[in-house]
């Protein structure tokens, strides 16, 4: 996937962060889909799903490369991804798990 807006970028961090055991579980799409829109969600995760795991790769980078120059950049990204699909900031496992993946990636 190429030229993804910001949501669209949050959304593939957060599908390359759920599989990073090569498994997304049913607990983490709900836990990913439950707070966006639904067709787009379903449009990102077909499209990571065709993905391969290097395309996946270099979709983070680049996009890494549009929206996130700094550490402030960084910040705001995770506060955007933390409050859009974790807004009650009480994490179950599968969204504590998808998190701090998606910390180490970014």
């Amino acid at each position: 996937m190429k030229n993804l807006s910001r949501e669209e970028f949050e959304i593939y961090c957060i599908l390359f962060a759920a599989d990073a055991d090569f498994d997304i579980t049913r607990q983490e799409l709900i836990a990913i889909g439950a707070h966006t829109d639904p067709q787009l969600f379903v449009r990102m995760y077909n499209g990571f799903e065709a993905d391969s795991n290097t395309e996946r790769s270099k979709t983070i980078e680049e996009c890494k490369a549009s929206y996130i120059k700094d550490e402030l950049d960084r910040q705001n990204h995770f506060g955007r991804i933390k409050n859009v699909f974790f807004p009650d900031s009480r994490f179950a496992a599968a969204e504590r798990s998808i998190f701090t993946m998606l910390r180490q990636i970014i």
